[in-house]
């Protein structure tokens, strides 16, 4: 009863008021529609929005050093100055000891290798820090201490090397001390610990990260560093994130004895060591543990310069791939000229690698014969004419055959912009480069040389 009578309603409101309930339908159906396109809209844009607040958020900062202390930041797409920082002036004479991170953060130390020298101990031990705010500066444990085993001297000492966090909260610290037995002033054993920690950015708080200790090695030249290894640590320019690269070498009297190369992974709070075979010699750069810029430095001693094949190797996923080849590129066997690659960067999506190729030779210099060389004119002339071109500027692909995508004579590599443009020095003034395009954007921002310009 109460169900018809509630049926026999509906049927007249629907009756009555038919062309109501038809306009009801069509709005309903206009809603649904209009709710699926906006539902499509959000679902194409939240992409977009993401990779737009990626973008910005990769977009690069650019800081230029200026004499007798100053840091400038430029927008790095107007290049427009922003802002001025106040820095050591010893670290516009030795910009290669200070590093910027992307949140502009700045750490500047003296150098102090071991052996310790004197200087290093007189000199002031402290470790400078722009925080993004303000400047602060701490003290390190530059050490050296002495005492008697027998008839030897055992020298211990350290010097701890700083590097800036890429997240900006820490500071992480690499440090080998060693302890060498001497007789004479003649260096006769070592034993070298190798530690890592971090703190946070006052030098405190410290956090142990990895120790290796080095087995003992005999001196038998007088000198350790002449046949035993020690550690250094390579850490991304833009700072340390979940990675960084460690090289056990041997400085040697002639040439750098390359041993080993571990890469260093941060997973879940904790470090965990990979072995890489072969070792690296001398990296350039790196996006991650997959995509390494590794140059190959030539075996030249003994006042000879080119005694083997100068070249960089990308390591990318498994493969390596070569970017620059002295002798295929340059086809110089025969001559002490040597042509490598200064620095090296890879593009931020991966699909290019730029670098600076410079030469031990300067044009119109006396040229003279490599150690097992035969006098070739064609060759010579060739040598002579490529000099003209450096120091230059070229940028490969990434491919199974990486080929040229531009060459740019008497200009120095900074680094990447964006995927097509790149930052670089001519005539001591910053260019912005389109690698496509061919297209320059010059500045008024004149420069020392490029390790006095950041891109991070």
């Amino acid at each position: 009863m109460c169900v018809h009578q509630g049926s026999s309603t509906i049927v007249r409101k629907s009756d009555s008021t038919s062309e109501f309930a038809v306009y009801n339908h069509r709005e309903s159906t206009t809603r649904h529609s209009n709710a699926k396109v906006m539902r499509r809209l959000i679902s194409l844009l939240i992409p977009l929005l993401s990779l737009t607040l990626s973008l910005a958020a990769q977009t690069k900062r650019l800081w230029v050093l200026r004499a007798p202390g100053e840091a400038v930041e430029y927008d790095s797409a107007t290049l427009a100055e922003k802002q001025t920082v106040k820095i050591p002036s010893e670290a516009v004479a030795s910009p290669s000891r200070l590093s910027i991170n992307h949140a502009g953060q700045m750490l500047f130390a003296p150098l102090a290798v071991l052996p310790l020298t004197e200087g290093d101990l007189a000199a002031e031990r402290k470790v400078w820090l722009w925080d993004g705010h303000t400047a602060t500066s701490f003290s390190r444990d530059v050490s050296r201490s002495t005492s008697t085993t027998g008839s030897n001297l055992a020298i211990t000492e350290s010097a701890p090397v700083p590097s800036l966090a890429e997240d900006g909260a820490h500071i992480y610290w690499f440090s080998n001390q060693a302890r060498r037995l001497q007789r004479d002033s003649v260096d006769l054993s070592i034993k070298t610990t190798w530690t890592s920690w971090r703190t946070d950015l006052g030098g405190t708080g410290r956090e142990d990260i990895a120790s290796i200790v080095l087995p003992d090695c005999s001196c038998p030249t007088g000198a350790c560093e002449d046949s035993c290894p020690s550690a250094e640590a390579w850490v991304p320019e833009q700072g340390l994130g979940n990675f960084f690269l460690l090289n056990l070498f041997v400085q040697g009297q002639t040439q750098t004895i390359y041993k080993s190369t571990s890469v260093y992974r941060e997973n879940a709070g904790k470090w965990m060591a990979t072995p890489l075979n072969p070792p690296l010699r001398q990296v350039l750069d790196a996006a991650n543990v997959e995509a390494i810029l590794e140059a190959i430095p030539d075996t030249g001693c003994c006042g000879w310069s080119n005694e083997s094949d100068d070249q960089t190797l990308l390591h990318l996923h498994g493969k390596t791939l070569t970017m620059f080849d002295e002798i295929a590129d340059y086809k110089n066997p025969d001559y002490d000229v040597s042509f490598s690659t200064e620095n090296g960067k890879l593009s931020p999506g991966l699909g290019s690698v730029a670098f600076t190729i410079v030469s031990t030779a300067k044009p119109n210099s006396p040229i003279q014969l490599a150690e097992q060389g035969q006098a070739n004119p064609e060759e010579s002339q060739r040598i002579r004419k490529a000099l003209l071109d450096l120091p230059a500027v070229e940028v490969k692909s990434v491919e199974e055959v990486p080929r040229r995508i531009a060459f740019l004579p008497h200009a120095a590599l900074v680094g990447w912009i964006s995927d097509k443009e790149i930052l670089i020095v001519e005539d001591h003034m910053l260019v912005a480069y389109g690698v496509a395009s061919g297209s320059r954007r010059k500045s008024n921002i004149r420069v020392e040389d490029f390790e006095h310009v950041f891109l991070r």
